[in-house]
Order: structure tokens, then C-alpha cells, then sequence
């Protein structure tokens, strides 16, 4: 008697709300829409951001899509599991004048974005076009954002690494959308894939 696999759905598009989430949070602080005592409240939005990027984790690599699954992972590590702590940091230190050295994170980004940069052409030639931009921009706000965390380009830095997570924002929110609707049948046009 053999058993059967049970079937799972892919829940890559959760995936996506925490991405877009993750990033535009990052976007209104750098960009100074939010004032630094955000940072308890993202914290805490970063919790369920992790809680999405790991059912996506899981389910990609259950359906054996390795790329997908690694990615959510680490996404949900870093982007989320790292940005609970560090935000919870931030505020804590501001409040009770905490000595923490920050620029630490710059090195953790900047190994991120070197992964991230790397598999950059699996998404430009496996996923849509607006996919491909959004992971694109992803690329140019974390490396970005190690030289923030470094104390390098100042503002300008700081506006160039938030606004590249803006539009990494925009094309996870129509990411997001377009999954979802893709398990009734309907699909957004995002474009076809930059790579061929």
C-alpha cells in the first residue's frame, strides 16, 4: 500500500504581502515619513511579515522549487527575523540612550544583497516582468542601505535606498495580487519575462 503525497498550495504570494510590506516599511522611514519612533511599531508589523515569508518558504520547497523557498527564507530571516531585533534596537537605544553600533547591520545587508544580486537573472528570466523590477530594485535599496548603515552619502543614500524600496513595493504588491487571483483563474499583466 503506497501513500500519497498530500497536494499543498502555493502560498508564494503571502510570501509577496510580507516582501511588499517589509519594503515599504523600509521606504517611509528612510525617506522620513515616519519619524524614528516607528521602530516599535515595525518590529512588531515585522513579526508577521516573517510569519508570511516562512509559509511561502515552506510551501515552495514542498512543491520543490528551490530558488523560491531559499529566498523566502532568508528573506523571513533577515528581512523580518533581523529587522524585529534591530528595530526593537533602534527604539530601545533612542529612548534609554543604549550604546549599540549599528553599522554592523551594513555587513549583514550588504552579504544580502550580494545573494540577492547573484540570483537576480533566475527572476528576470522565470518571473514577470514586474517581478524581475521589483527584485531589481531590492538589489540597488540594500546595497543602498549598507552604505546607510555605514554612515556613507548621507541623505542622498538614505533617499536612494527608500525610494528603490518603493518601487520594489509596487511590483510585490502586484505580485501579491496576481498569485492570489491566479488560483481562481485570473491573472494581472505583469509583463513577460526580461530574459528569454
Amino acid at each position: 500500500m503506497s501513500e500519497e503525497t498530500p497536494k499543498i498550495a502555493d502560498a508564494g504570494p503571502v510570501g509577496w504581502v510580507g516582501y511588499s510590506i517589509a519594503v515599504v516599511m523600509a521606504w517611509v522611514y528612510l525617506v522620513g515619513y515616519v519619524s524614528p519612533t516607528a521602530g516599535i511599531y515595525m518590529a512588531g508589523i515585522s513579526v508577521a511579515c516573517l510569519i508570511a515569508y516562512m509559509f511561502a518558504a515552506v510551501t515552495e520547497l514542498k512543491l520543490g522549487n528551490v530558488a523560491g523557498g531559499c529566498t523566502w527564507a532568508y528573506f523571513g530571516s533577515f528581512f523580518a527575523g533581523a529587522s524585529i531585533f534591530s528595530y526593537l534596537i533602534g527604539w530601545m537605544s533612542a529612548r534609554y540612550a543604549w550604546e549599540a553600533d549599528g553599522r554592523i547591520q551594513g555587513w549583514m545587508w550588504i552579504c544580502l544583497g550580494i545573494v540577492l544580486i547573484l540570483e537576480t537573472p533566475i527572476f528576470m528570466k522565470f518571473s514577470n516582468a514586474a517581478a524581475s523590477i521589483s527584485i531589481i530594485a531590492a538589489d540597488i535599496a540594500i546595497v543602498a542601505l549598507s552604505l546607510v548603515f555605514w554612515g556613507k552619502g548621507g541623505s542622498i543614500m538614505a533617499d536612494i535606498s527608500g525610494w528603490a524600496f518603493f518601487v520594489a513595493g509596487v511590483g510585490g504588491l502586484l505580485n501579491a495580487a496576481d498569485g492570489i487571483l491566479q488560483g481562481v483563474g485570473w491573472k494581472l499583466p505583469l509583463g513577460k519575462p526580461i530574459l528569454k
